[in-house]
């Protein structure tokens, strides 16, 4: 678990929380010289691990004859979701 003053968490709190939930890390907030609170993602999103990613990536299939259409499904995919482009 990472570890930070409150003062650095406050300085990107926004910023702290998204990377919280996306890759699943809890913060230990300390003030001084205690751990006054914790910080922890509210449900596993995945039980794959950002360590893990490379390994998995590596394991998937691979395109081929369908890499055209996967990659016009993701431009579609970005239009109509401008929020996760």
């Amino acid at each position: 678990m990472h570890r930070l003053t409150v003062a650095e968490a406050d300085r990107d709190f926004a910023g702290l929380v998204s990377r919280v939930c996306s890759e699943g890390v809890g913060v230990e907030l300390q003030r001084e010289d205690s751990v006054v609170a914790y910080l922890t993602p509210a449900l596993p999103r995945s039980p794959l691990k950002v360590g893990n990613l490379a390994a998995f990536l590596k394991q998937l299939p691979k395109l081929e004859d369908d890499a055209d259409a996967f990659l016009a499904d993701l431009r579609t995919i970005r239009r109509e979701l401008p929020n996760y482009a």
